[in-house]
């Protein structure tokens, strides 16, 4: 009878152990934003306003396609073409950027995936060397189609490269007002990325 209590409370000891170990929470998927993307368009989602020497403001309609400003405000610090430039968003939520041709990487800063619809792209100082601090690049409104992922963002501009816009726009009858421009200014714009 001893005996028989005993095997029986081992027997319930052995079941409680491997029941506890048994676990109904789910595994954690890994987000389906991991991958390296090429910046593939970008495109005006709000006028932008400059102020001229010659006629004061000049506006940049809606529509304005800004994909290679785009490509080399964010990916300027890595020396590569921009169609081989990488944004590389990492399982651990680092961020680099990258050539396709080489080997070398820079280490941008993070990323999150706030929800389904919105990310951040915390890009450090080094690969936006114009800002000391950095920027934080919010996308809103992602939407994931195949290998294409797609939102509405805002990135400063820096001024020189939008004193070169508004020169290349006007055909050179134009200059851009240096003084009364900031050092940069915010552009809201829909962003492609492909992944590859």
């Amino acid at each position: 009878m001893k005996k028989s209590k005993v095997f029986y409370l081992i027997l319930s000891f052995v079941s409680l152990m491997i029941l506890s170990a048994c676990s109904d929470d789910p595994e954690e998927v890994a987000s389906q934003l991991i991958g390296d993307y090429v910046i593939t368009k970008a495109v005006l989602t709000e006028p932008l306003t400059l102020v001229t020497n010659e006629m004061g403001p000049f506006e940049i309609p809606l529509d304005t396609d800004i994909t290679q400003m785009i490509q080399q405000a964010l990916l300027g610090a890595v020396e590569c073409t921009p169609e081989k430039s990488l944004i590389e968003l990492r399982e651990d939520n680092s961020l680099f950027i990258s050539c396709k041709d080489s080997d070398e990487e820079l280490d941008a800063g993070t990323w999150e995936e706030v929800s389904e619809t919105v990310i951040k792209l915390n890009l450090n100082s080094t690969a936006v060397p114009i800002s000391p601090t950095g920027i934080v690049l919010t996308v809103s409104d992602v939407v994931i189609d195949g290998n294409v992922l797609s939102g509405i963002t805002t990135v400063p501009l820096p001024r020189d490269m939008l004193a070169a816009v508004v020169s290349t726009m006007s055909s050179g009858q134009l200059n851009l007002n240096i003084e009364g421009t900031p050092e940069a200014v915010p552009a809201t714009f829909m962003i492609e990325l492909t992944k590859q």
